[in-house]
C-alpha cells in the first residue's frame, strides 16, 4: 500500500463506507472519561490486570536489570 503523494485518492464508494463506519462506531466502544492508565477497576469492579506478555516483558526486564548489578558487584 503506498502512502503520502503516492497514494492514489480515495474512490467515492471507499469514502462512503469509512463514513457509514464512522458514524456508527462499528467495532468501536465508546470513548473512556478517565484515561485507561489512571483506572484502577474494571467496569465491574474488579482490578485490572497486567497483560501476561507484559508481566513477560517486565520480569525479563527485572532479571536482566539484577543480572547487571550482581556482575558489576562481582567486578569490583
Amino acid at each position: 500500500m503506498a502512502f503520502g503523494p503516492a497514494r492514489p485518492p480515495i474512490t467515492e464508494d471507499v469514502a462512503e463506507v469509512i463514513a457509514k463506519d464512522v458514524k456508527e462506531g462499528e467495532g468501536h466502544t465508546p470513548t473512556s472519561e478517565v484515561p485507561l492508565a489512571f483506572l484502577r477497576r474494571g467496569p465491574d469492579g474488579k482490578p485490572l490486570e497486567m497483560n501476561s506478555r507484559v508481566k513477560t516483558v517486565f520480569l525479563g526486564i527485572l532479571a536482566v536489570l539484577i543480572l547487571l548489578v550482581v556482575v558489576l558487584m562481582v567486578r569490583s
